[in-house]
């Protein structure tokens, strides 16, 4: 199975849409972050302004929309016991009205995509129109935009603030907020997400993900999965990190042990794409020629004489 499928069984498969560069948000927090309840010692305007800090700390809103498109080289590493599966796959994301993405795992030449008429999935140059193929192609590719765009996402009034509050990992304090989801484009309306920034500077570093999506590759809903960024460099004077590791986890947060890891070794900025290259491509089916009869002889084309 291709690694893209595997991504969404790390993430609790069953691949939505969110979006990804927010061009139509408003620079204020969403609405319905001052409907929800604080938790712990946090106050809504607590959470308001560590949610600013770490957009400021990750290059400011305005900087962020005005990027034109990305390009990400990434390997995705598998841990199957003491086996390791690398699947190198580039990704490459238009930051239009309607942001679009596309993924090509070379390994096994699968793309998945999600272009301006849907997503859409392709194996060895071939369509791979399965519903439970496309379906998960959609999570998978909703996904990688959803963490990729991550703070500056959090202003989408599709995400839903459920409260925050300080927790000590590592002998370290953190910044949490708790989320959901509700509406729109999101595919896991019945997920909940808990954000580690780091203090003092609000980094985001890590997810707690309860998924409840169906047809995991690590089992049956809910499934919990803690989510690390690390090596973190400056990508257009954004940070980006260039390492995303995926654990297992119990309830409470507990990581067990690594499915995923994913490297960066490549990002680029900026880059302008054409609308075509997020379509599902229109393949002409083969021309089916008869064969020729065994002792059937064609009469040859007599010359014209010439006057």
């Amino acid at each position: 199975m291709a690694i893209g499928l595997a991504l969404a069984g790390a993430m609790a498969c069953g691949l939505g849409r969110p979006a990804f560069w927010q061009r139509s948000g408003s620079d204020q927090p969403a609405a319905n972050l001052s409907q929800q309840p604080s938790s712990g010692p946090f106050s809504l305007k607590a959470i308001h302004r560590l949610i600013d800090r770490a957009i400021a700390t990750s290059g400011g809103i305005r900087h962020w929309r005005e990027i034109e498109g990305l390009e990400l080289e990434m390997v995705w590493k598998t841990y199957e016991g003491a086996r390791i599966v690398e699947d190198p796959a580039l990704v490459q994301i238009a930051t239009t009205a309607q942001p679009q993405i596309r993924v090509h795992y070379s390994k096994l030449d699968q793309v998945i995509a999600l272009g301006d008429k849907g997503p859409w999935a392709m194996l060895r140059g071939q369509p791979d129109r399965n519903a439970s193929i496309v379906d998960r192609a959609h999570y998978t590719a909703a996904t990688i935009q959803f963490f990729l765009s991550l703070p500056f996402n959090l202003k989408d009034r599709g995400i839903v603030i459920r409260g925050a509050e300080t927790k000590i990992y590592g002998g370290q304090v953190f910044d949490t907020v708790t989320m959901g989801f509700r509406g729109g484009s999101y595919p896991w309306q019945a997920d909940a997400m808990t954000l580690w920034f780091q203090r003092p500077n609000a980094l985001l570093v890590r997810c707690f993900w309860v998924s409840t999506a169906k047809g995991s590759d690590i089992g049956p809903p809910p499934n919990y999965l803690m989510i690390t960024w690390e090596n973190h460099v400056s990508l257009s004077d954004i940070p980006l990190a260039r390492r995303w590791s995926f654990f297992r986890a119990e309830s409470d947060g507990t990581m067990k042990e690594k499915r995923f890891d994913i490297e960066v070794t490549s990002a680029v900025a900026n880059r302008s794409f054409m609308p075509v290259l997020f379509r599902e491509p229109v393949i002409e089916p083969r021309i089916q020629r008869l064969p020729v009869v065994g002792g059937e002889k064609t009469t040859p084309t007599l010359p014209t004489p010439t006057p």
